[in-house]
């Protein structure tokens, strides 16, 4: 039990900093502080927005592949 509570703290501070990378830390500040008008929305929005950057790194990736390039660009 512990090492699935463990596997779950790491997803959830993965979709903070991605979250955070996305949209940038000023913003991650607005939304945690929207938990006081909608909280049980905060995870969801988070996730979402952590989701939607590995997902753009991994789609600037593959283009980059196709391309024939060895990296993505920044």
């Amino acid at each position: 039990m512990a090492l699935v509570v463990y596997r779950l703290q790491t997803v959830s501070t993965l979709a903070y900093m991605g979250a955070a990378s996305f949209i940038g830390i000023e913003m991650v500040a607005l939304v945690i502080g929207f938990t006081t008008v909608l909280p049980i929305a905060i995870p969801f929005v988070v996730l979402i927005l952590g989701g939607v950057y590995f997902t753009r790194r991994r789609l600037r990736e593959a283009w980059a592949r196709m391309r024939g390039g060895s990296r993505p660009e920044a």
